[in-house]
């Protein structure tokens, strides 16, 4: 728990930082220090240490031995030394090195494998009768380190493909590309090291059990072969669904994340909690929130890989009006290609309400609301809406129309109108008589529980609401129901009330709705978790999977059809990502180009605590 909440707080001060992902550009400017080159490397907005070492390409040690005085807390313009660990000339043909103290011309042509005839040859500035003079540069041939390429009487191509590594391919993007898994990928290439692949190096991969993926799964690692056209293209704005008008709008795009991450909140609660020996957590909804970032993370840095540049601006806006405003009147968000976020009904509707730009799609990571979805145009639920939770709910009781159904009211407005609908669509919306009936929860306990209940059937109890306090008192009236078999549906949220026992959950045979269908031993989910916990050392949740699949859906969504891509949503072809199905649906009472994801799936708990996919269909999926 406490490794979980330490790399939470970590993100939460990269978004104090950073609030945006900037692009670091190299520097050009070059000095030399007893010998050494380094680059001078000026230090502005938003970047750490971290981000400027990856873009240089060293480590942080390297960095912070070349400047004794430096600390993790850079400040605006502070210039650091970058070493300089090997540069090439402009064409590629010549490594550039800076002559050091000690340095002999026998031990250099040693060193990258040429004669002194050949240096002379290289370095027609250098005076032979002088000799070397320490902090010149000096030329040599760029062909030391020869990539791993197998001879082809080596080559087993019954067995095995044989791939060539590209620019800026890395060893997660072979596994993606291959659909293998990372033990297999080190098995065929034994000694293989995978976090130093050169260009031009050729891997192996295992034909057995190693199918190349579909078109539509490829896309992502095809993006890079693209031939992007940067210029301003004409294209019909009526006809951007069209094929012939795709991937006409570039490969770089503005995105804005507008979430609550509430930091001053959650250091202040994290102070009070340490003073009163407490145990240390952020708030609940700041655990969802940053483990969703965390997703989005991950699959930017893929992005990256395939030569998507993405410009992410990240806005921590709480749960009010201020922010927002701020930035719209600050017309932060009038030439953002897509919005994330926010993560409430209220913020939701004074966006739409204030927004200027009327074009841009707003993606809704934790809204699912019909009342958005009917009013509003070019929103995006990425979660299930409750009318389509309804709908599925009431097919699973037409598939197993020997139970007895028994749907709880609540003891307000909202609790009482969700479970008539639920009711209606069982009663009503099947061909056959199923028995269902209303039983009223009046906030202590189900009224008339035991005399409705039947000991000649299943009684299946569904639960609409999730307050967690009148969640446990339906639990603690259905658990000691004896001989009398019970299963009580809701959401998946119920699983995480700390107050309710875990033996309730299976006494009752909890079954859990979701939008997400996980299969944690397929390639493509290990992949996403091995490097998930790479990064951030822990493991990912419901809402890093979604926010994942969310970005590897909707980016190729905005290359292939251009900010406006809302409206090609229904034209494209359905995929599968990790959370199973990634489809959505247009109702006729939606405002234009809104949409919900529309899957459902439901898992019940069994006595071995597994859980057993019973809608759409059955199977034993991992803890």
């Amino acid at each position: 728990m406490m490794k979980r909440v330490l790399n939470l707080i970590i993100i939460l001060f990269f978004v104090i930082s950073a609030c945006a992902q900037n692009t670091i550009t190299k520097s050009t400017e070059k000095v030399v220090i007893d010998g050494e080159k380094y680059y001078l490397h000026t230090v502005e907005s938003g970047q750490t240490l971290y981000s400027i070492c990856k873009a240089y390409g060293v480590t942080e040690e390297t960095v912070m031995e070349a400047n004794p005085e430096l600390t993790s807390n850079l400040k605006l313009d502070q210039v650091i030394n970058i070493p300089v660990e090997r540069d090439i000339s402009e064409d590629g043909s010549k490594i550039i090195y800076v002559i050091k103290k000690g340095d002999t011309l026998y031990s250099l042509c040693k060193k990258y494998g040429l004669t002194e005839e050949e240096f002379y040859e290289m370095n027609p500035q250098v005076n032979p009768r002088k000799g070397l003079k320490t902090g010149k540069e000096i030329y040599f041939p760029n062909n030391t380190e020869e990539p791993d390429v197998l001879d082809t009487a080596d080559k087993d191509t019954i067995n095995y493909y044989y791939h060539e590594v590209a620019q800026g391919e890395t060893f997660y993007a072979l596994m993606r590309k291959y659909s293998i898994s990372k033990e297999e990928l080190l098995a065929a290439n034994p000694g293989l090291d995978e976090n130093a692949l050169k260009i031009g190096q050729e891997i192996r991969i295992p034909k057995d059990g190693s199918a190349i993926l579909s078109d539509e799964n490829l896309l992502i690692d095809s993006l890079a072969a693209l031939n992007f056209n940067n210029d301003s293209i004409l294209v019909d704005s009526m006809n951007i669904c069209d094929t012939a008008n795709w991937y006409s709008y570039g490969n770089e795009f503005k995105v804005c994340l507008l979430l609550p991450f509430e930091v001053g909140p959650n250091l202040r609660n994290l102070y009070n909690q340490e003073v009163g020996n407490r145990e240390q957590r952020l708030y609940l909804l700041t655990e969802k929130i940053v483990s969703f970032y965390s997703g989005i993370l991950v699959a930017l840095e893929e992005l990256k890989e395939e030569d998507v540049k993405i410009d992410l601006a990240v806005y921590d806006i709480g749960k009010d009006f201020a922010k927002l405003s701020e930035l719209i009147d600050d017309h932060k968000l009038d030439s953002v290609d897509l919005i994330v976020g926010p993560a409430f009904k209220s913020q939701v509707v004074y966006l739409n309400d204030n927004l200027k730009d009327t074009c841009v799609t707003i993606v809704l990571p934790f809204v699912n609301d019909v009342e958005i979805l009917e009013k509003y145009p070019n929103n995006i639920a990425l979660k299930t809406t409750n009318d389509k939770i309804y709908e599925h709910i009431g097919k699973y009781a037409a598939q197993h129309p020997q139970n007895k159904y028994f749907v709880i009211q609540g003891t307000n407005d909202v609790q009482q109108q969700a479970a008539n609908e639920i009711y209606n669509i069982i009663k009503y919306g099947s061909d056959s008589s199923l028995n269902v009936t209303t039983i009223k929860f009046n906030g202590t306990s189900l009224v008339g529980l035991k005399s409705v209940v039947s000991k000649e059937t299943e009684n299946v109890f569904i639960l609409p609401f999730s307050n967690e306090s009148s969640t446990m008192k339906i639990f603690t009236d259905l658990f000691p129901l004896k001989d009398i078999e019970v299963t009580l549906i809701g959401s998946n949220s119920l699983m995480e009330f700390e107050s309710i026992d875990p033996n309730y959950y299976r006494k009752i045979k909890f079954t859990y709705y979701t939008c997400q269908d996980i299969h944690y031993s397929d390639t493509l989910t290990e992949i996403f978790i091995s490097k998930y916990h790479d990064i951030f050392l822990c493991e990912p949740d419901e809402y890093s999977y979604s926010a994942y699949d969310a970005v590897k859906y909707l980016i190729p969504k905005l290359m292939r059809h251009g900010k406006g891509f809302a409206e090609c949503i229904l034209c494209d072809d359905k995929i599968t990502g990790i959370t199973g199905d990634i489809d959505f649906s247009h109702k006729s009472d939606y405002a234009k180009k809104s949409y919900s994801r529309s899957s459902l799936y439901m898992f019940s708990l069994q006595e071995d605590f597994e859980f057993v996919k019973v809608y759409p269909e059955s199977e034993i999926i991992d803890d």
